[in-house]
């Protein structure tokens, strides 16, 4: 059996948390045991003590734990799969009053440590010419869901803007409108940016230890290609409307996603906001010198702004699976 992994529920895994028969998974030869944990302290502690070799996480949070990932060769970490970029899924909700990402100076602003949206944070920062020290940050624990997410620290009276997922956005600004006061909303409470301005900042991968990777490359190849090929029959279904295959797909991801399988609307906004990455595009983002948006050079203007920050002291390389991609292809 492959160890745990922090996965998206998905056609390659059968439509379960463990591989069912017939499964894409199952055809490749694998056993996988998928888990939720959005905590990624913990998804850090599980990789580094070895009870799995799997990250899954953004270009930014592996960024965020380069060191601590960096200091045994056994553990340093191999970006093997592009998932997505989000288009939308991420947005940054503000309060009555601040209409624009330029009226933040001074403003205290809150998101998740260790999270997805710090690199969002520092570019949009950079693209309206503030500095890190020109605003607060209110640092939480979780993501969503909690109490001690951002959508939660909105609500405190010091607090002016917050970084978020989609689902929450909707809520606190009625539906993607003017927040009214009700049904869980803020009064004047409006989402003022989100990755569908900001397309390629967040870049959702799945990494591996080194010395898993190097005893276990062609079971790793495998998985990939049978992500890949998962992911190809989920954009399929999701584009036929109205099919009971795709209402079967949204219920099971929201009951396991969100703890609510009757959630379909914001299940399919959180699918329908991320731009996700083909064959082709991983070869470009893992092995094109020339794309702008590569992983080194996403790397290296995150570590830049982390080093302002004081979350890393230097610069560390990212590795990346040198994959033949004509034999990824073959092998789905």
């Amino acid at each position: 059996m492959l160890p745990t992994i922090n996965g998206n529920l998905a056609f390659t895994n059968g439509l379960s948390t463990r591989t069912q028969k017939g499964s894409l998974f199952d055809q490749a030869g694998l056993d996988v045991n998928l888990v939720r944990q959005d905590d990624f302290k913990q998804q850090l502690r599980e990789y580094l003590s070895g009870e799995t070799p799997f990250l899954r996480c953004t270009v930014g949070m592996c960024n965020q734990a380069i060191e601590l990932l960096s200091k045994d060769e056994r553990t340093k970490p191999v970006v093997i799969y592009q998932m997505t970029w989000s288009k939308g899924g991420d947005g940054l909700v503000a309060k009555k009053g601040i209409g624009h990402t330029k009226y933040l100076r001074g403003k205290t602003i809150s998101l998740q440590a260790y999270g997805p949206h710090v690199d969002f944070l520092t570019t949009m920062l950079q693209d309206q010419k503030i500095g890190v020290d020109e605003v607060t940050l209110d640092w939480q624990p979780d993501l969503t869901l909690s109490d001690n997410a951002p959508a939660a620290s909105f609500l405190n009276t010091d607090v002016d803007a917050a970084f978020m997922v989609l689902p929450d956005a909707l809520v606190l600004t009625s539906n993607r409108s003017i927040g009214s006061g009700s049904d869980g909303s803020v009064e004047g409470a409006r989402l003022i940016t989100s990755t569908m301005f900001f397309k390629r900042i967040i870049a959702d991968v799945y990494v591996v230890r080194s010395d898993y990777f190097d005893s276990n490359r062609g079971q790793v190849k495998k998985l990939v290609a049978a992500l890949m090929e998962g992911q190809r029959q989920m954009l399929a279904v999701m584009d036929q409307l109205n099919t009971k295959q795709r209402v079967q797909l949204l219920t099971k991801a929201a009951e396991y996603l969100l703890d609510d399988k009757t959630a379909l609307g914001p299940m399919e906004e959180l699918i329908l906001d991320a731009e996700f990455v083909d064959l082709a595009a991983n070869r470009q983002f893992l092995q094109s010198e020339d794309y702008q948006h590569n992983l080194p050079n996403l790397t290296a203007r995150i570590q830049s702004a982390y080093q302002d920050l004081g979350l890393i002291g230097g610069n560390y390389p990212i590795q990346s699976a040198q994959w033949s991609y004509n034999e990824m292809a073959l092998a789905q």
